[in-house]
């Protein structure tokens, strides 16, 4: 490195290190003193050799005088224009450190400074929404822990309680009653145990018919359900009980209570990159333009909490559609993407899971 290289090198880290461990009072007024003052004092001892003590040596210090005044206050005007601003920005800052999440700098200006502390007021203010919705979301955090705990009960005595209670219909040749009771008790398993948020299409369907066998108890004779799912799309995965509300509301509204048995039918379609699950009865249907007409279910938590979920879970091009009429039964439709199970995937030929109930 060449010795010019090396006093360029040292005076640019002067400028880029030296001078940053000045405050900028001092940084402001030694760039005073160098751009300013010095030249005005050597041009004046300058023309003092020239002209020695004679009225335009007088006249060059009078206006040399009069030029370093005017730098002087242009420079103390500058100086306070850029440290103000600073020193509010940092005091506001320093106020939000210490938890005072409603200070804001509000600058007024429309200069470089300004654009700043816009943005510092712009992150302090997401900052404190963040701040507050944490603080939301942990008290009901805490109010449901709280829920949880009162409401709680030991799954294996639950268990042990209905098998118990399914030995006892066994021995009584109850089979109705012994296989409700079966249903009942691996639907709470899946249920309280499986804590998994996405399930397979099988198991969501195995859930589906243990729900359905305990229902034929109260409503014995009134529906019968078919299943058209393809095996090999039985291995994609999708919300866990999201078909059990819809099921639900079929069994609940869709039966005319007459004594005519009621179809269902429970397929899955794969269009594209989404897969479409429908649950359809054959069932009295409704009519979607009268409000009043709309079951309770499908326009309830059930069918809300199937919805809303969807939509958490991947986007609003998916989720859950309805279509009914008067005497012609419901149809409702969910649309999610085509996620596939770590499982390998079965290259035979269509086929279907039996096609009646068990």
């Amino acid at each position: 490195m060449y010795p010019e290289d090396k006093g360029f090198q040292a005076l640019r880290d002067f400028a880029l290190v030296g001078l940053r461990n000045l405050n900028i009072q001092n940084r402001l007024v030694i760039s005073y003193l160098v751009s300013t003052v010095l030249p005005l004092l050597f041009m004046y001892i300058y023309s003092y050799f020239l002209y020695g003590n004679s009225t335009l040596t007088g006249q060059f210090l009078a206006v040399s005088i009069l030029m370093a005044c005017a730098a002087l206050t242009m420079t103390t005007y500058t100086y306070l224009s850029i440290s103000h601003p600073i020193q509010h920005m940092v005091e506001t800052c320093q106020a939000v450190s210490e938890g005072d999440m409603e200070a804001r700098i509000r600058d007024g200006g429309s200069d470089e400074l300004s654009y700043l502390s816009d943005n510092i007021d712009g992150m302090v203010t997401e900052i404190q929404l963040l701040l507050e919705q944490q603080q939301a979301s942990e008290a009901r955090k805490r109010e449901l822990e709280l829920k949880m705990l009162q409401y709680q009960i030991n799954p294996h005595f639950l268990f042990n309680t209905l098998n118990t209670l399914r030995l006892v219909a066994q021995m009584n040749q109850d089979r109705v009653v012994a296989d409700g009771i079966r249903s009942l008790s691996e639907l709470l398993k899946n249920t309280l145990i499986n804590d998994h948020e996405f399930i397979s299409i099988q198991e969501e369907i195995d859930n589906l018919k243990h729900y359905f066998s305990i229902q034929t108890i109260r409503y014995a004779g009134s529906f019968h359900v078919n299943y058209e799912i393809p095996e090999e799309l039985s291995r994609y995965m999708l919300p866990k009980l999201i078909l059990q509300p819809l099921a639900e509301n079929c069994v609940l509204h869709g039966s005319y209570n007459d004594g005519s048995v009621m179809e269902i039918y429970i397929r899955c379609l794969r269009d594209g990159k989404d897969l479409i699950l429908e649950v359809e009865d054959h069932g009295k249907g409704f009519d979607m333009n009268d409000k009043t007409a709309v079951p309770k279910g499908l326009g309830g938590i059930g069918s809300r909490n199937v919805n809303d979920r969807i939509h958490l879970y991947f986007s609003d091009d998916y989720g859950l559609a309805v279509k009914s009429a008067p005497g012609e039964g419901t149809v409702c439709r969910i649309r999610i993407p085509a996620i596939d199970s770590p499982a390998a995937f079965d290259t035979r030929g269509e086929s279907y899971v039996s096609s009646t109930d068990r």
